[in-house]
């Protein structure tokens, strides 16, 4: 079990006139969500308040179970709940944006973590990073979907780079790129919106996350980004890890185990 003391803020910006990033934080279920809309008319600010409530009202449905499938070497069911989810969220907003004319070609990045016994899940669509403090080091456990990163070292267009290859909602199917890794006391999550990660750099992120309280820490990283010209919404979540309970082992484990000790004893 991961227990966390975490927080999440979104801010308008300075020079944005509505807010097209949604935030979710729910440390009774371990879920935690930053989406980031895009398309005009406030579409962007419908898609991505659809992905978030498509996502948790998923999530906390008995579909959540039945989707996720078997637990393989190469994912768990909570990795595969969550895959499910973002392909469910997908869906939901592609049909509001063909339904409602106002909301065509809507979509909206997802980045989100799901704690799940002593591991952590990440996954993401778009270009909203998520971030591990561990050691002193920081890492991206998200990968970010924009042409900038798929045609690295290849020149591009000013303001082409941020142009975004994968979205949720704007094609009938997605696929989420999905991470999943042990989870130690200590470590610090940070999941954002670009308006935050193109004013800051990671070791200033991860400076400013390991150095406060979670809510602290929110505020600092928006006041960071506007004053650094707010020209986007801005958006964070922070994640302190305060404790890791982990699973007891099997019966088979331990008898493993017992076996082992007893051939050590014996000279085996």
């Amino acid at each position: 079990m991961i227990t966390v003391d975490s927080a999440g803020l979104t801010d308008i910006g300075r020079r944005r006139t509505t807010n097209e990033d949604c935030v979710f934080v729910d440390d009774s279920r371990g879920l935690y969500v930053v989406a980031d809309g895009m398309g005009g008319h406030q579409a962007g600010e419908v898609a991505s308040r659809l992905v978030v409530a498509a996502l948790q009202e998923f999530l906390h449905s008995d579909q959540a179970t039945a989707s996720a499938g078997e637990a393989s070497a190469d994912r768990s069911r909570a990795a595969g709940r969550l895959l499910a989810g973002i392909e469910w969220s997908n869906r939901a907003v592609y049909r509001e944006a063909a339904a409602q004319p106002a909301c065509r070609g809507m979509g909206s990045t997802v980045a989100a973590v799901y704690l799940a016994e002593d591991t952590l899940v990440a996954a993401n669509v778009g270009d909203s990073p998520i971030y591990l403090v561990r050691n002193g080091a920081v890492d991206l456990l998200s990968v970010p979907h924009t042409l900038q990163a798929d045609l690295a070292g290849e020149p591009l267009m000013a303001g082409l780079g941020h142009v975004l290859t994968r979205a949720v909602g704007t094609h009938p199917e997605v696929e989420a790129d999905l991470c999943e890794i042990n989870c130690y006391r200590g470590d610090v999550l940070v999941l954002c919106s670009d308006g935050l990660s193109t004013k800051a750099s990671p070791h200033e992120i991860m400076s400013v996350a390991s150095g406060r309280r979670p809510a602290d820490a929110c505020r600092a990283l928006v006041e960071l980004a506007n004053d650094r010209g707010g020209e986007d919404n801005v958006s964070a979540i922070v994640l302190h890890v305060t404790g890791v309970t982990r699973a007891r082992p099997s019966v088979a484990d331990r008898f493993t185990s017992f076996l082992a000790r007893c051939r050590t004893a014996l000279g085996h």
